[in-house]
């Protein structure tokens, strides 16, 4: 996610967060792999991917955000289907009634709910669906509502959208997932070692580092940082997850524990 907050001189400071990480192969015994790197507001209450909302169906799980009742991350078992939500900087005047939670774009997203060009009511944001045959990026900056779809390969996303040569971490980790083996068959056997092996080696930068995937900022008295990683593998018939909540805030630090 990216989150534009304002120094208490008024001028806007951008801090960048989320990351999210996808490799689409068609051909693979699983068409979409995806490792998330999820940051937010330390004291903002969430809880782990679970059934939430069980008005959409028991196949429907995602990362709960407890103030907006959202999903920063959704999966569904049938269809299998998932998607994530990253924000963007751009500012969007509120619409009549207010915004609406950008949480609800993941749950829409996977439950098939997304229809129609209208411009959202939310604010600024990246959104990347997926299904075994198809992975979609979808841009909203206020201004126009854009979808693309994302060839086959390893692509890095960020505030910016996908693949973007300017972000200093796209340009120091991408390569880095694109030569690491592909998570693959029996994802508990140890597949995702050599994509974790490389969140590890990012944790030795500094949180404030432009390169850093780990990120921790305070703001205004406001805590900032990552706080959780999730791994997710997608295939006709099936969705596969796995998340970890970080036991500092912003930092990589020892095993994690897998839920």
């Amino acid at each position: 996610m990216v989150l534009l907050a304002r120094r208490a001189e008024g001028a806007p400071i951008l801090v960048r967060v989320c990351t999210v990480i996808v490799s689409f192969d068609p051909d693979a015994d699983w068409p979409v792999v995806l490792l998330g790197l999820r940051d937010e507001a330390v004291d903002r209450p969430w809880d782990p991917p679970g059934a939430w909302w069980p008005d959409l169906g028991g196949g429907v799980r995602g990362v709960h955000d407890r103030e907006a009742g959202g999903a920063w991350l959704a999966t569904n078992d049938q269809p299998a289907r998932a998607a994530v939500v990253l924000n963007r900087h751009e500012e969007v005047a509120e619409p009549s009634g207010g915004y609406a939670s950008r949480g609800v774009l993941p749950l829409a997203a996977v439950t098939g709910r997304i229809t129609g060009p209208e411009h959202p009511r939310t604010r600024a944001f990246n959104l990347v669906s997926a299904d075994a045959a198809h992975v979609d990026f979808t841009r909203w900056d206020g201004a126009a509502l854009q979808t693309q779809e994302l060839p086959r390969g390893v692509h890095l996303i960020t505030h910016e959208g996908p693949d973007v040569s300017t972000v200093p971490r796209e340009l120091r980790w991408r390569p880095a997932f694109e030569d690491a083996s592909r998570p693959s068959g029996d994802l508990e056997s140890g597949t995702w070692d050599e994509w974790l092996e490389i969140l590890r080696d990012s944790s030795s930068l500094a949180t404030d580092d432009p390169d850093a995937l780990f990120r921790s900022d305070v703001i205004d008295g406001h805590h900032y940082a990552s706080l959780s990683v999730s791994l997710l593998a997608l295939r006709p018939d099936e969705v596969w997850l796995r998340h970890a909540r970080l036991a500092e805030p912003g930092h990589l630090a020892g095993p994690l524990d897998w839920h």
